[in-house]
């Protein structure tokens, strides 16, 4: 029932945003918009049929623990609201992104894709993945070292900072990227406090963080 619930409501959310860009636009025939939202669009249903019940009933109202991110909420939440807000402008009103390159909007929803796959891949090995910082002792959480955890210890950071940064190549906006690097600045500031929590409070983390050396990119950091 919760996973219905997480659909519908993202797909709500979307029609909100596309309802809201196309607006601000003044048109609809916008394709780089278009494919922004279908690549949205598919990454929440991918991640719907990822992800078990009882991850989507921790991610729609997390547990008891919660720890408070007023810098990662407002940041986060200010940054994309300029994304959302550029982009369509420019596309629709100003043009200050004329004549951007194909190449790098095919390059952009590579980077997209790639990034919510870590996302998807991420919710289908991790069973604790709340959208919050806490430590899930009422649902027994232990340390996840499998799939792309094996790899790096924050995949599901890791996939959002990617999409993040290819999302302005994809609605072919270049002001419309400057708004994520201020996102991937506070989300790279978040998983350094989850870190901090995960070290302290779930046993086993610190030996795995041995086992496992980097926290985002492989072979960097």
């Amino acid at each position: 029932m919760k996973r219905l619930v997480t659909l519908i409501g993202g797909m709500f959310f979307l029609g909100v945003i596309g309802a809201v860009m196309f607006l601000i636009a003044g048109t609809t025939a916008l394709p780089p918009i278009w494919i922004f939202l279908c690549i949205w669009a598919a990454h929440t249903v991918a991640c719907v049929l990822a992800m078990s019940e009882s991850v989507a009933t921790e991610r729609l109202k997390p547990g008891p623990g919660a720890k408070k991110e007023p810098l990662f909420n407002i940041g986060s939440g200010l940054a994309y609201i300029a994304h959302w807000i550029i982009a369509p402008l420019d596309l629709g009103r100003f043009h200050w992104s004329r004549g951007f390159p194909t190449t790098l909007q095919v390059i952009g929803i590579l980077g997209m894709l790639l990034g919510f796959s870590f996302v998807v891949w991420a919710l289908r090995h991790n069973e604790f993945l709340s959208s919050k910082i806490r430590i899930q002792k009422d649902r027994g959480q232990q340390v996840v070292d499998t799939g792309p955890y094996a790899i790096i210890r924050h995949p599901n950071n890791a996939g959002g900072c990617l999409q993040a940064l290819c999302s302005g190549l994809v609605l072919t906006s270049w002001p419309a990227i400057l708004p994520m690097l201020i996102y991937v600045g506070v989300f790279v500031n978040r998983t350094l406090k989850e870190e901090k929590v995960l070290l302290a409070e779930l046993e086993g983390y610190k030996e795995y963080t041995q086992r496992v050396r980097y926290r985002m990119i492989p072979g960097v950091w």
